[in-house]
């Protein structure tokens, strides 16, 4: 069993969930709209396949929702506690979306794989980077 901040750390660094060491998305610049959802058919170093069946991810949609509600609430009671303008308050937080609204699809998609797939401690000794 890998402790649970190694696997946090794995999970926002969006590696493999099986080894922790593989990479889940093929291109590193995730502001790139044209390959920033493409991830390889499976780990590098383990082998997991990223995508265990076809349309698996619509549950990462979810998961997704709840990661942008984590956000909105708390900047919301802020501005309703310390009175802050409305108008800011919704400026700001249309910014705040569009610039880390791809970290948080890929985000998404990790924690759902995650849910579904396990540290294991033999797969991890490859010597993918």
């Amino acid at each position: 069993m890998k402790p649970l901040n190694s696997t946090l750390l794995s999970l926002v660094t969006l590696k493999c969930p099986r080894c922790h060491k593989g990479k889940m998305f093929t291109h590193a610049n995730m502001y790139v709209w044209k390959t920033s959802h493409l991830m390889p058919e499976a780990c590098e170093c383990c082998g997991q396949p990223m995508e265990p069946e076809t349309g698996f991810y619509y549950g990462a949609m979810y998961l997704s929702y709840g990661l942008y509600t984590m956000l909105f609430v708390p900047m919301f009671l802020l501005t309703v506690l310390f009175d802050l303008p409305y108008l800011e308050f919704f400026i700001s937080f249309v910014v705040l979306i569009f610039a880390i609204s791809p970290y948080i699809f890929r985000l998404s998609r990790a924690c759902y794989l995650y849910l579904f797939v396990r540290y294991d401690k033999e797969a991890a000794k490859c010597k993918a980077a």
